[in-house]
C-alpha cells in the first residue's frame, strides 16, 4: 500500500508543479475569476496532497514542508 500511496502522492505533486508554474507564469493575464478558480484548484491539490503525504509511513517531511511553502506563496499573490 506505501509504494501506491508514495507513486500516487508523485502524480499529484507533478500537477501541483504544472499548474502553480502555469499560474505565475499566467498571474498577469488572468481575469480575477480564473485567478480564484486556478489557485483554489491548486490549494485543493495541496490539501489533497498533505493528507496524503501525512498517512504514509515514515512521513516525507521535507515534501509535506514544500507543500506548506508553497501555500504561503500563493497566499500572497
Amino acid at each position: 500500500m506505501s509504494s501506491e500511496q508514495v507513486a500516487a502522492l508523485n502524480k499529484i505533486i507533478a500537477m501541483i508543479d504544472k499548474k502553480a508554474g502555469e499560474y505565475k507564469n499566467d498571474y498577469m493575464r488572468l481575469t480575477t475569476a480564473q485567478r480564484v478558480a486556478q489557485k483554489k484548484l491548486i490549494l485543493d491539490l495541496v490539501d489533497d496532497a498533505t493528507e496524503l503525504g501525512n498517512a504514509i509511513k515514515p512521513v516525507p517531511v521535507e515534501v509535506l514542508g514544500d507543500l506548506k511553502q508553497l501555500t504561503q506563496e500563493l497566499s500572497r499573490l
